[in-house]
């Protein structure tokens, strides 16, 4: 709080906060003088400067104890976004009853310390009178006269100051933090019936690294997806606090709170910890206790079937259950405190990087960067916007969930991740990087020795989305055939389009034969489809990623965000229900790592080296036997090496003798065997036949290519050495380690090498 002598010295200016400059009309004349004279002038004193509390004073008089005067007080709370807030604007009424409160409180406080001086100064007299009294009778009756009251006085103790000032601030300050707490608990109601509220398309499906999400079918509905809001609840007394919230750890007691309930949340065996975001000093100076920290505020398991938060708010608001919170609650004369779910641990790694040195890294930008975006959305009230706070929440328990999500995928020892899978937290993104080898005849069990010397290539990420919390497959714009199969986009394979094309037009002209109407257009071709990509490469694709985004989501939610929680049970078994997850999420990241790999980097290998586009469902669908059982569950990618016409007599049921004309291909194609120990590409010399362009190529024969000899493959170790100068990556490193996993286009080079030498034999 800032005093300042106003003009002539007959009055102060009391002023709290950091101000905003606003133009006047004088500063915008002068400055659109200088434009025009092209002169350089100073405008910036002409300028108002206005603060979110500013008071003016006066004394009436020249007596030492004349009272204060209150001549005006004003409080500004201005919302950055979102609707208007002419609903909440102090109108003349409130600004009048504001001015009589304050200057009625400055009087109370002057009176009641001036009554109480009084009090304590005749009960000195009197203590002092019969001490004389006691005193004179014990010395035998000598008579001892004191009638001076500067004697009596020093004698006395020392004098109450009032304090008029502190306490104008403390009214002032508490109506300005419930002015601001109805501001941002509108704006929440107002993304709850907006962008933030639930929706129809329910989960979202994989997209690029720089484009759009597509929308796809299934998972979730629209209550898990809208956020749900706790409006702003006003305490009264620290005893109806304690009361309905159940909060008596000798914190300052806030005057209000509210909060805002996002993302879901397995909260069976208790809730995420909400630990405070804002600097814990001003709370430590004010309640002289420890520092609120959501760490320490609750250390004992409670009863079963009882939910405990540390969120203040009232037990019979239920909202916050199964979510993650975003909490603000109004402390008097220290502001808005803002705390979030698993928010000590971020304070904790903030603080660990800046006493390491290491807060120039990415990942301490990153964080801080958000933090500090949350913090001023709420706390500067010039700018409050619950929509930007928001989004700055879930970056931030994005980034957390993922680093729960990875910890847990490391640490677990019943089912470990295979050596070859790498995984990386970028921000608010989990990179799935493989180990891809090619097996050689010196070493067919093991990856090849340049294969130990490179590092793993970033296959896909899997992105936590802002919104719903859920994990999205991200793709590299590189990999365009992956990225349409994962949507099961019919473009992804040709056969498969001229399939569906040939069957619409069938069970159209059947439907037209049995008279039909034309009303069943969209039936048809809805079954044509369904009987087209029944065993699909991309559906079964789709499938795969589904099924790898669904774990991910299932062991998100039992990890939350990480750090500590509100235990209601023994937290043993929450780790045994997330290792349950964790072995799903280890079979569908083998199986996707392994699509990833051949329809990713073998696909762009493929093209490169073999001059065509390699083309999805022309191997005759999965490859299955007991000599190949670990190859990955999905039809081969393959490029067409000869081609030709082969004619074929059949005979027809009259007898008669058909010549008919079938196309017969030979093909190269390559598919992957992921097991514990590896993921090696392989490939298959195909023969096929198809009957028409629209039929399926059935599967005549097939052979293993026999792997190359070390030897061939002697020129792939110097490739790093020509690789020409990479880009900065966007992957996030901790202090002192360097990234692991490369780009696709890093090992698409050595895949291509070994390809062309495969191809060339």
């Amino acid at each position: 709080m800032a005093l300042v002598l106003g003009k002539g010295g007959g009055s102060i200016r009391l002023t709290y906060g950091t101000p905003r400059t606003v133009s006047t009309a004088e500063a915008l004349r002068q400055h659109s003088l200088a434009d025009d004279n092209q002169t350089n002038l100073d405008t910036s004193a002409n300028n108002l400067q206005q603060y979110p509390m500013e008071a003016r004073l006066s004394v009436l008089s020249e007596d030492p104890a004349a009272p204060w005067k209150l001549l005006s007080i004003h409080i500004r709370s201005l919302p950055k976004t979102g609707e208007s807030d002419h609903q909440l604007a102090m109108n003349r009424k409130q600004m009048f009853d504001l001015h009589r409160i304050g200057e009625r409180a400055m009087i109370v406080e002057e009176a009641v310390c001036r009554k109480a001086n009084e009090e304590s100064k005749e009960k000195n007299k009197k203590e002092k009178n019969d001490n004389i009294l006691s005193t004179t009778s014990d010395e035998g009756g000598d008579d001892m006269v004191v009638s001076d009251d500067k004697e009596l006085t020093s004698l006395s103790s020392s004098p109450i100051v009032p304090r008029p000032l502190h306490r104008l601030f403390e009214v002032t300050h508490a109506f300005a933090l419930s002015l601001q707490m109805e501001i941002l608990s509108s704006q929440a109601e107002a993304l709850r019936r907006g962008a933030w509220g639930g929706s129809s398309t329910g989960a979202v499906g994989p997209t690029t690294s720089g484009g759009g999400r597509q929308a796809r079918g299934g998972g979730g509905g629209a209550l898990n997806e809208c956020i749900t809001v706790s409006p702003a609840y006003f305490f009264g007394e620290q005893k109806a606090l304690k009361s309905e919230t159940g909060v008596s750890d000798g914190k300052p007691a806030p005057i209000a709170v509210m909060a805002v309930h996002f993302w879901s949340c397995d909260d069976r065996y208790g809730s995420p910890r909400v630990g405070d975001l804002s600097a814990h000093e001003k709370i430590e100076n004010v309640g002289h206790k420890e520092k609120d920290d959501a760490s320490s505020s609750i250390s004992k398991v409670t009863a079963l079937n009882q939910r405990r938060d540390d969120n203040f708010l009232p037990k019979t608001d239920r909202r916050g259950e199964k979510r993650l919170s975003l909490c603000i609650r109004a402390v008097p004369t220290i502001g808005l405190v803002v705390s979030l779910s698993g928010g000590s641990d971020v304070v904790a790694n903030n603080t660990n990087d800046v006493k390491d040195g290491t807060s120039t890294n990415a990942v301490g930008h990153h964080m801080q960067r958000n933090v500090n975006k949350l913090l001023s959305s709420i706390q500067d009230p010039f700018q409050l916007s619950m929509s930007d706070a928001l989004l700055a929440a879930t970056v931030l328990c994005a980034d957390r969930r993922c680093q729960a999500v990875v910890g847990a995928l490391n640490r677990q020892k019943t089912n470990q991740l295979p050596s070859w899978i790498h995984l990386e937290v970028e921000c608010g993104t989990i990179s799935v990087g493989a180990l891809i080898s090619y097996p050689t005849t010196s070493t067919p069990a093991s990856p090849s020795s340049a294969s130990m010397a490179r590092s793993p290539t970033v296959l896909f990420r899997l992105a936590c989305d802002s919104r719903t919390g859920r994990f999205v497959p991200v793709f590299p714009r590189p990999a365009s055939l992956l990225r349409l199969l994962a949507c099961n986009d019919p473009s992804a394979s040709d056969v498969q389009s001229l399939r569906s094309a040939a069957m619409t037009s069938a069970l159209g002209a059947r439907l037209a034969a049995r008279g039909g109407g034309g009303g069943g257009g969209n039936a048809i071709a809805k079954r044509a489809d369904n009987g087209a990509s029944r065993e699909s490469t991309g559906r079964i694709v789709r499938d795969a990623f589904d099924a790898l985004a669904r774990s991910m989501d299932t062991l998100g939610r039992k990890c939350g965000v990480g750090g500590e929680w509100n235990d209601v049970e023994s937290a043993s078994l929450r780790e045994k229900s997330v290792d349950q997850t964790c072995h799903d999420v280890r079979a569908s990241l083998m199986t996707c790592s392994g699509m990833a790999a051949v329809f990713g980097v073998a696909a762009i290998a493929l093209k490169i080296a073999g001059g065509v586009d390699p083309v999805a469902d022309m191997a005759g669908g999965l490859i299955s036997d007991k000599s190949n059982s670990d190859l990955i569950r999905v039809p081969p990618l393959s490029v067409p090496l000869r081609q030709r016409i082969v004619e074929k007599l059949t005979k027809e049921g009259d007898g008669e003798t058909k010549r008919m004309s079938q196309l017969q291909g030979e093909l190269f194609a390559v598919s992957a065997k992921a097991n514990n120990d590896t993921l090696d590409l392989v490939c298959f010399d195909i023969l096929t036949m198809s009957e028409s362009a629209s039929s399926v190529p059935t599967r005549l024969e097939y052979a293993k290519i026999d792997p190359l000899e070390a030897a061939d493959l002697a020129t792939m170790t110097g490739v790093d050495s020509t690789m020409p100068p990479s880009k900065r990556r966007r992957t996030t490193k901790a202090a002192g380690e360097s990234s692991k996993c490369h780009h696709t286009l890093e090992e698409v080079e050595h895949a291509t090498l070994w390809l062309d030498t495969l191809l060339r034999q």
